[in-house]
């Protein structure tokens, strides 16, 4: 079945409205604790439903400061709810996390004309060996082997471990890939072969698995 372009524009606008998979799992997980109200229960300190300039400004110089915290740590350092920080980041400050860091959503003009040189130095390159440069496709984290299992795993076994500065990070991941055996990135980019498969048989729509 074929859905209208002015259907699709519909579906698409309201997918842009829907709260975020992070957002929906943090409630989920608070509803299974008991909480019965979506409505934010009364704290110390601060109150949360102020959202003032100096309030964003503090948040912003926090992520500055470490782009790596959790939202909840950023909410627990300002005594504010966590959804209330989730909207600064999203809607004052424009941004959004990526890689498990912050970065900003709207790029500058300065970001976007570096990005533009560097694609043009490396476009430059490529001719220059004779490469053959390939259309680049959408983002597609399900066709990335890094995405679909090398980093979630990484990710998984970072949890809950705090590192003193970046040195730390590099050495604890390094360590981490070294261990791992040569079959698990065999195994992993034979997979993808599968995935490839799958996603011709979809008429290129996202796989799952």
């Amino acid at each position: 079945m074929t859905i209208p372009a002015k259907d699709m524009e519909t579906i698409n606008e309201q997918i842009s409205k829907s709260p975020s998979y992070s957002t929906v799992k943090q409630w989920v997980s608070e509803f299974k604790k008991g909480r019965v109200s979506t409505s934010d229960g009364p704290r110390s300190g601060r109150p949360v439903e102020v959202t003032t300039p100096d309030m964003i400004e503090k948040i912003h110089q926090i992520v500055l400061g470490d782009r790596r915290l959790k939202v909840r740590e950023i909410a627990e350092t300002c005594k504010m709810s966590y959804e209330r920080v989730q909207h600064i980041l999203h809607q004052h400050l424009h941004m959004e996390k990526l890689c498990a860091r912050w970065v900003p959503r709207l790029l500058t003009v300065d970001q976007k004309l570096i990005r533009k040189n560097t694609s043009i130095v490396a476009t430059a390159k490529i001719n220059d060996l004779k490469f053959e440069l390939m259309p680049h496709p959408p983002y597609s984290p399900d066709l990335a082997p890094s995405d679909y299992f090398l980093f979630p795993n990484l990710k998984k076994w970072l949890g809950g471990k705090r590192f003193a500065d970046n040195e730390e990070v590099i050495e604890a991941v390094n360590g981490y890939f070294e261990e791992l055996d040569e079959s698990v990135y065999r195994d992993g980019i034979n997979r993808l072969e599968h995935r490839y498969e799958k996603c011709i048989s979809l008429g290129g729509d996202y796989v799952e698995k």
